[in-house]
């Protein structure tokens, strides 16, 4: 199931086919810090488990990778049960500066509803120091509630958007 963007970006579920391209995926050692190599990550994503690998694509070919993990044991930072966790979000170094994360942000929203319906809040975790994501985050609606927490590599912020607009944003 794809959800298309602006004619050249989508979001793709990850197929087994696809497995092979991962293994050409290039991040620069400074950013890998932040996340896990899209074919490690993939490895923790099993047919009926509560996870979604998901590729993001430029006019066909993997410009990056995301997973969405919706099982509620995964959600340790809300009491939200409805909450999915969006993480090990990357964008190959060889396509970056095309704005391709922006537009995967942005179809992100409505690629969860269709794929994960009864989902109402998408919640990622950002490591403090990673000044560009938490940029790209809050431009693409994700908010800074405040939580933090301690990870592996230090201090941890927990952003959320929520999947319905709110009351007072609803066109009458």
């Amino acid at each position: 199931m794809n959800v298309d963007g602006n004619g050249m970006v989508k979001l793709k579920v990850y197929e087994q086919g696809d497995f092979p391209a991962l293994l050409q995926y290039v991040l620069p050692a400074e950013q890998a810090i932040y996340t896990s190599m899209p074919a490690d990550a993939v490895k923790v994503c099993r047919d009926g488990e509560d996870n979604l690998a998901v590729l993001i694509t430029e006019d066909e070919m993997p410009a990056g990778f995301f997973i969405l993990d919706y099982g509620t044991e995964a959600n340790v930072y809300t009491g939200n049960e409805e909450a999915v966790i969006f993480n090990s979000f990357s964008i190959d170094q060889r396509y970056q500066g095309r704005k391709i994360a922006v537009q995967a942000m942005t179809l992100l929203p409505g690629f969860v509803k269709q794929m994960i319906p009864q989902k109402n809040e998408i919640l990622l975790t950002v490591h403090h120091t990673n000044i560009p994501a938490r940029n790209l985050y809050e431009k693409c609606g994700f908010k800074d509630n405040g939580i933090k927490f301690a990870g592996e590599s230090g201090e941890e912020l927990v952003f959320h958007r929520p999947l319905k607009e709110p009351e007072s944003e609803k066109l009458v």
